[in-house]
Parts: C-alpha cells; structure tokens; sequence
C-alpha cells in the first residue's frame, strides 16, 4: 500500500507524487473526492486516467462531495464509487457503484432486502 502526500500550501493532493507512485504492480488507486476538513475538491478525473493508463482500477469516495455537486460516474471514469446518504440528510444507508469492466466481472456475494414490515417501537 501506498499513499500520496497533501500539499501544505492549497490542501491539495500532490499529483507529481502521484504519478511517480503509480507503476505497474498498482491494481487499485482509492480517493476521496473531497476533503470534509479544508474545503479542497480533488480533480478524480485526471486522477482516474492517469491510473488507467496505468492498468489500475479506480474506487472513489464521494461521500463528502455528494452533497455539494453532481456525480457524474461516466465524466469521472471511475470503476467503484461509494457515499452514503446520510451525509446529505437521507437514510443512513451506502451506496456502492460498479461500472464498466467491474458490473460484468463482479458479483455480490449475498443481498439482504428491508422486510416490508417496519420494526415495532420499542
């Protein structure tokens, strides 16, 4: 496992530190989209290309971005993203997006449905 250093000076990732980290032993490249702490929004986009010439997949955390712009899986090329509702006043549930190569490839191991009876008070 590896990471990559934030910029003091912007709060922002360090791309160059990036790009020299990725090699070709790297399978996965995970990253929040958005830092809750200092405001900084992360450009996945570039992030996700530059791991996929590299042969890796991308898994994305948006889960404090969703709730200050849109999410557009296709623009930002990512394989997996996840965020959780609650963080922009719904339900506390996950959500887990697989697209491309992964929804073929992937499958879930089980899948668990909500009864159709609420739970009683108590």
């Amino acid at each position: 496992m590896r990471w990559i250093d934030v910029r003091p000076e912007d709060c922002t990732l360090d791309l160059e530190e990036f790009r020299r980290q990725l090699g070709p032993r790297t399978r996965l490249v995970a990253v929040g989209c958005a830092s809750n702490a200092v405001g900084t929004v992360n450009d996945v986009a570039a992030i996700t290309r530059q791991a996929h010439d590299a042969g890796a997949l991308v898994f994305l955390d948006a889960v404090h971005y969703a709730p200050h712009g849109p999410i557009d899986v296709q623009q930002w090329g990512c394989d997996f993203l996840a965020c959780s509702a609650y963080k922009f006043f719904g339900p506390h549930v996950g959500i887990l997006w697989a697209g491309g190569r992964c929804s073929k490839n992937c499958r879930p191991t089980s899948c668990a449905r909500w009864p159709k009876a609420r739970p009683a008070a108590g």
